[in-house]
């Protein structure tokens, strides 16, 4: 089984009933995350409170999580440079830049990223998939026939609830559309909406699991485009 049939599994044979973000989405992309730096599932549990406290708790929990975070990747790293292993932790601390090893420092923030980033927003993702499968059973039941589709059917699901806006930083004063902005103001730049433009994408308040233009920008683009924008689609699918 992989990490999805497992965690699935693990979960039916506990209830009939879940909550898909707790119980599922979560433990699944920590599990995700676990397995690529070759570690048991084992830690998953401790691994998300962690990472629930540095991204939601108060100071107190935010600085403890972050230690505990930090300690954690460090003492991976330091294991994979004695005794390396097929997984992505001897790959980042092997790595070269420019002809130069990573630094500790560069592998740390290589870690905590990898595992930051790569959880919220993919747990994120499944909730809005599962939630528009749950009112769209029809849905279900042409996925569950023909599962090739379901590659194609992500795409779309990505393209209709994109997850992550930027926030960004007045450099200026400035008055847009009739709204005053100050130097210093934090802006939500929602791009995503550009994913709903009809002069781009036909009928695109339409959920369309078939559908194969696939040129949102949920990732954002050019400079700053996601470095996790290959991620979903190996996760979700």
């Amino acid at each position: 089984m992989d990490v999805q049939e497992t965690t699935a599994s693990d979960l039916i044979a506990r209830s009939t009933r879940c909550d898909v973000l707790k119980d599922f989405a979560l433990p699944f992309t920590v599990k995700v995350y676990l397995g690529s730096m070759g570690l048991s599932n084992s830690g998953s549990d401790e691994l998300i409170g962690w990472v629930s406290d540095l991204l939601y708790g108060n100071d107190v929990k935010r600085t403890e999580a972050a230690q505990s975070i930090v300690s954690f990747i460090d003492e991976l790293a330091a294991s994979r440079r004695k005794q390396s292993a097929a997984d992505s932790m001897t790959y980042i601390v092997q790595a070269q830049v420019q002809g130069r090893c990573v630094t500790d420092e560069e592998v740390r923030g290589i870690g905590v990223l990898f595992l930051i980033a790569g959880r919220d927003t993919v747990a994120a993702a499944l909730g809005f998939d599962m939630a528009n499968l749950a009112r769209n059973p029809e849905d279900q039941e042409s996925l569950r026939r023909e599962p090739t589709r379901i590659a194609t059917a992500v795409e779309e699901l990505l393209r209709a609830y994109s997850t992550v806006q930027i926030i960004r930083v007045a450099t200026k004063d400035v008055d847009f559309e009739g709204v005053s902005m100050l130097k210093g103001d934090f802006v939500s730049c929602a791009t995503m909406i550009a994913n709903c433009d009809p002069a781009e994408f036909m009928c695109p308040d339409t959920i369309d699991l078939a559908r194969q233009d696939h040129r949102y920008i949920a990732f954002g683009y050019g400079p700053h485009l996601c470095l996790g924008a290959n991620l979903p689609g190996v996760r979700l699918p």
